[in-house]
């Protein structure tokens, strides 16, 4: 049986992938793009956020 997840929101079919994060914005990437944490910089993804968010905790 395939595992297949659906998002909640808008119903469509959901993808594997990472988000990383330090003292930067949250950027998730796709699990086939994934570089790992310290290539994280060169990996095309989705910013979760902006970057100024970061140094305002």
């Amino acid at each position: 049986m395939e595992n297949i997840n659906i998002c909640p929101y808008c119903g469509a079919k959901m993808k594997l992938g990472f988000i990383h994060g330090d003292r930067y914005c949250l950027k998730w990437i796709p699990e086939e793009k994934d570089k790992g944490i310290f290539l994280q910089w060169f990996a095309e993804g989705i910013k979760l956020g902006y970057s100024i968010e970061a140094f305002l905790l």
